[in-house]
């Protein structure tokens, strides 16, 4: 007997079947199912419910998110649990759910609420009622989609850590079980001991929640000084490392551009007779000739040498990235290592073709 029998859930239940977590994280990787694994199937977006305890303190703006599903499509498919499933690792949480629903979403809020936005009556779903049996395991289900897309705000993850702690007792144990460092969770903690003041910085954006990850592990009444110190020293790092690239730069330029040796120039064939350089003095024979047959005109004066153009330090390959961090800006900069990369994998490619051109001759 199905699932769907046992409960006596509607067909769309019956179409929605159960697969494991692994399973469902090599679909979300290949973008196709594995051997018996079905694909994804869609569900009307009024059958699930939002998460009550999703991570993410709020959904914020939709506006773009619910554009691109309508324009491009959805993607991925939102991982999804049974309501009984869910309730009965959630006891007491059924008037928190949306009335009139059959499934509770675990990875996927945004992306519900989105397709809601703009109008879509049909989401794909994955089910996996293993995705926890009690508050903590759902928790943490949500919480390491959320790590892996590296999208969710600062503070809630802190919150979610600190729930996770909780039941994994040590740093330590809730690392091995997210797959990160003890650092790792330590510093994102860190977060949740800042001043009231330095939170709201850390939400509108105004502070990096590196510097205040670092700020966080001091005393309430040390963490504006702390912070100040840090920005000073960050900002004399920065200083100190363009100066230092603009004075090795400037170096291989100078080195660069130094005459090398005059080399004897390479004789003429025979029977063709070289033309001679003309003469300090040649430029002043003309002029005095032509000052006896013309009046009131000058010849125009031979052509000035043109500047020398500053190289790049093509033979530091460490001063040259110095110059291009220090000079570049981050969109600049990732083309131009696009364009290398390119560069790579054609040089490449002609290496190993010559390669076996070569093999081949013999």
């Amino acid at each position: 007997m199905s699932k769907a029998d046992r409960l006596g859930a509607g067909a769309s239940f019956g179409q929605t079947q159960t697969i494991s977590a692994r399973r469902a994280a090599i679909n979300a990787n290949t973008s196709a199912p594995t051997d018996g694994a079905p694909p994804p199937v869609k569900l009307p977006v009024d059958l699930i419910s939002l998460n009550p305890d999703n991570p993410r303190s709020e959904l914020g703006d939709l506006t773009d998110l619910s554009a691109s599903l309508r324009d491009h499509g959805q993607k991925t498919a939102i991982s999804i649990m049974g309501r009984f499933a869910y309730l009965e690792g959630n006891p007491g949480r059924e008037h928190d759910l949306e009335q009139d629903t059959k499934y509770v979403v675990i990875d996927g809020n945004s992306r519900l609420a989105a397709s809601r936005e703009a109008g879509l009556t049909e989401i794909k779903v994955m089910l996996d009622d293993d995705l926890g049996s009690n508050p903590d395991e759902i928790l943490e289900s949500a919480l390491v989609a959320n790590i892996h897309r590296q999208d969710l705000d600062h503070l809630d993850e802190a919150k979610a850590l600190d729930q996770l702690l909780k039941v994994h007792g040590t740093q330590e144990a809730l690392a091995a079980r997210l797959h990160r460092s003890q650092g790792w969770v330590s510093q994102r903690l860190a977060l949740l001991t800042l001043t009231p003041q330095l939170k709201q910085r850390l939400q509108s954006g105004e502070e990096s929640a590196a510097l205040l990850r670092r700020v966080g592990k001091k005393k309430a009444e040390e963490q504006e000084e702390h912070l100040r110190l840090l920005k000073e020293k960050e900002a004399q790092e920065a200083a100190d490392k363009k100066a230092r690239a603009e004075q090795r730069a400037a170096s291989s330029r100078k080195q660069q551009t130094q005459s090398p040796p005059a080399e004897d120039p390479p004789s003429e064939p025979s029977g063709l007779a070289a033309n001679p350089a003309p003469s300090p003095d040649y430029y002043a024979v003309i002029n005095e000739s032509a000052s006896e047959e013309t009046t009131g005109s000058e010849l125009p004066k031979p052509r000035e040498e043109a500047g020398t153009v500053g190289r790049l330090p093509s033979r530091d390959p460490e001063a040259l990235s110095e110059l291009i961090i220090a000079e570049l800006d981050v969109p600049t900069r990732r083309k131009l290592t696009e364009l290398l990369v390119d560069y790579k994998i054609e040089e490449t490619k002609k290496m190993r073709a010559e390669q076996a051109s070569a093999a081949g001759k013999k």
